[in-house]
């Protein structure tokens, strides 16, 4: 305890030391950067109900410059739910199946997660798109898109419950109601 308290306090003592610190702060303006403003960002942020992607394409060709766009979208949610997915399947595997089965029953729900986030990115809502030609003549494309979290979790139960390996643990409503809270707590930050 005692020693707790000593180390709080030298802490304490050099936080509040470098906040006093007299050094010139150096703005990214001074450096010459300066913010550039992403036209559906705040489209493409996770939220409570969605999970969302935001992507900007360039090329010559305004479809190309628009596909690339949307894939980087897809790629953006993808990356967020690659581990989100995997943890939700073993979380819940671990909670219902018992020894020897477990990694076979956990492989055979994270497999069955990524297909369906696979087909809900094919499937996926586009709630902003702005496009811009630039000063060279190319086209720049802004989408975000967002998925479901409570269809998401619809869409796992579905698939899950229709394995026949996890037919005697699985308890479609239970892992629906489940999975539609461990997504509503994650933002992907």
């Amino acid at each position: 305890m005692k020693r707790t308290v000593i180390i709080l306090a030298v802490a304490a003592t050099l936080v509040l030391g470098a906040c006093r610190s007299n050094k010139n702060v150096v703005t990214q303006e001074q450096l010459g950067n300066r913010e550039v403003e992403l036209p559906c960002a705040v489209f493409g942020q996770d939220s409570e109900d969605y999970f969302g992607g935001m992507g900007v394409g360039e090329n010559v060709n305004m479809q190309n410059a628009r596909l690339a766009a949307l894939n980087a979208a897809k790629s953006m949610i993808n990356a967020k739910l690659g581990g989100l997915a995997r943890g939700l399947a073993s979380d819940y595997v671990r909670t219902q199946a018992g020894g020897a089965q477990m990694d076979d029953v956990q492989r055979i729900a994270e497999r069955e997660v990524v297909n369906v986030i696979e087909r809900l990115l094919n499937d996926a809502e586009q709630v902003c798109e702005k496009m811009y030609q630039t000063p060279n003549g190319t086209y720049q494309s802004h989408i975000a898109i967002r998925i479901s979290k409570k269809e998401m979790a619809e869409n796992m139960a579905t698939a899950l419950s229709g394995d026949q390996k996890l037919e005697g643990m699985f308890h479609r409503d239970q892992f629906r109601k489940w999975a539609e809270e461990y997504l509503k707590q994650y933002n992907g930050k």
